[in-house]
């Protein structure tokens, strides 16, 4: 509990500061500044006559202090900031702004405006009765001076320029363009003061993410009253949420009055007509989100369980319309930024091994579910081996011969006792197998091969055969001996019976 309303807070406080403006001020006000020489201006109403003031560079100045000494010749510093109303007069008085085309009427306008001013809002007294209601006015100036001193007033009551900046947006997260290509945001909208235009600055994305205006230009830079939108390619999106900072930036100016104090204390103090102005450097921060799709699709055995590689498949929408196909691999494929919609699987073509899947699996994207893992599901086709004992010199099937199967590592897979039909083993995994027999057939001699055999994907079945020779009879020696003995004495026996007679036959004669 205690972490989901850490999170919660967390949450809050991101929201306040996205919208907060920060603000830094480039100071550009002048220290010093020197001042030159005078000129007269006759008494044009009510007989109040002074002189004109200017810096060494020729710059005009306003004495904020009639009763004392013009302010010339010296070196003046500054003291401190005046208000708005005194700005306002400085900035739409003369050498800004003409009133009657004459520079030392003009001037006297500006400068008489500026005491007038400052005896309403200080109380001091630098004008006198007369002058202010019906001392003569020859040239009709005093209303351009009244005026002048009425909307400095007004100015001030406003007070000087307050350079600010806002972002806001209906909905931080982005949604996918309909084509899939990018996530656009909503419409940001910019709220400022004292600015004509400002900056969007992506400080945190994805590469190419850009600002584009209502028109889908890619901009940096708004007019002040323009909105915006972001843009991101969905190619780089590859988190399945992910934030994306950004900020706008404005430069405001803000012209003020400051008062600067001459070196000698009898000399008025004075402000100059030109003013530069202040900077002020205003930001706000936004924070988008992205929270996009990511579906992997893996391609298993379902005997195993194992990821394989090599089968075709294809992404189809609900209207059947292929989105994407590629081939599987055992990492599983990655499909990202699919908008919410119900989506099918289906294979084209099966791995090398595998039995074709007819399944279509179907799923669904929502916002609360936009991460899935599909798995896609083929049977193996069969390993078959078929192994028969043979009578080499016949042909003919043999039955009594015990066999054994061993795998690659010398374990038994499968020992059994052929018969006159073939025996059949399945189920084995691919790999490399070796058959050889362990006892012959009843009359037949035992064979000393070996087989060798290999299941895989491009070898699923084999046909194993094992020849055994009949035995052969070997006479007996001691047999054959004898007789031998016994047809050699009888010839022996013949011969001297021949031999006698032939004698007998001589002797007779």
């Amino acid at each position: 509990m205690k972490k989901k309303l850490k999170k919660i807070f967390i949450t809050l406080l991101i929201a306040i500061v996205s919208y907060c403006t920060l603000t830094t001020t480039v100071n550009a006000v002048p220290q010093s500044i020197e001042l030159g020489g005078t000129e007269s201006i006759p008494g044009y109403v009510a007989g109040t006559y002074f002189t004109t003031k200017t810096t060494v560079d020729g710059d005009y100045m306003y004495c904020l202090n009639i009763h004392k000494y013009t302010a010339q010749n010296s070196t003046a510093h500054l003291v401190g900031e005046l208000d708005a109303g005194v700005a306002y007069i400085m900035i739409n008085g003369y050498p800004h702004k003409t009133f009657t085309g004459e520079k030392l009427k003009d001037y006297y306008i500006t400068q008489t405006a500026l005491w007038w001013y400052l005896d309403d809002t200080t109380g001091s007294s630098n004008l006198s009765v007369a002058f202010k209601t019906n001392g003569k006015d020859q040239y009709n100036l005093r209303p351009y001076i009244k005026d002048l001193v009425a909307k400095a007033k007004e100015a001030k009551s406003k007070g000087y320029a307050k350079t600010t900046i806002s972002a806001s947006i209906s909905n931080e997260t982005m949604s996918l363009s309909s084509d899939g290509k990018y996530y656009v945001s909503d419409e940001i909208t910019v709220k400022s003061t004292n600015l004509t235009e400002y900056k969007v600055a992506i400080n945190e994305g994805p590469i190419n993410t850009v600002a584009i205006d209502k028109d889908g230009e890619t901009k940096t830079t708004f007019n002040a009253n323009e909105t915006f939108r972001i843009k991101v390619p969905a190619s780089q999106v590859e988190d399945s949420e992910l934030n994306i900072k950004i900020s706008v930036l404005g430069t405001g100016k803000v012209y003020k009055a400051y008062e600067y104090q001459p070196d000698d204390p009898n000399q008025q103090n004075v402000t100059p007509s030109v003013i530069s102005p202040i900077e002020e450097n205003v930001e706000a921060s936004l924070t988008l989100t992205i929270s996009t799709s990511k579906i992997t699709i893996v391609k298993i055995d379902k005997a195993t369980g194992n990821a394989i590689a090599g089968a075709e498949l294809v992404l189809k929408d609900a209207d059947g319309n292929e989105i994407t196909s590629w081939t599987s691999t055992t990492m599983g494929h990655v499909i990202r930024n699919l908008p919410n919609g119900t989506y099918t699987v289906e294979e084209k073509s099966a791995p090398d091994g595998y039995e074709k899947s007819e399944e279509v699996v179907t799923f669904t994207i929502d916002d609360n579910n936009r991460e899935q893992k599909i798995k896609f599901y083929n049977e193996a086709q069969e390993r078959v081996v078929n192994i028969i004992k043979i009578d080499k010199s016949t042909g003919q099937p043999l039955a009594g011969a015990v066999i054994v199967v061993r795998d690659a590592d010398g374990n038994e897979v499968a020992r059994f006792t052929s018969t006159t039909d073939p025996y059949v083993l399945t189920g084995l995994k691919d790999g490399t197998y070796t058959v050889e027999e362990v006892e012959a057939p009843a009359g037949y001699k035992k064979s000393d091969e070996k087989i060798s055999f290999t299941l895989d994907a491009q070898h699923l079945s084999h046909q194993i055969t094992i020849e055994n020779y009949p035995e052969v009879s070997v006479p007996n020696t001691n047999a054959a001996s004898s007789i031998l003995l016994v047809i050699l004495g009888l010839g022996i026996i013949g011969g001297g019976i021949k031999f006698v007679q032939k004698n007998t036959k001589k002797t007779r004669i």
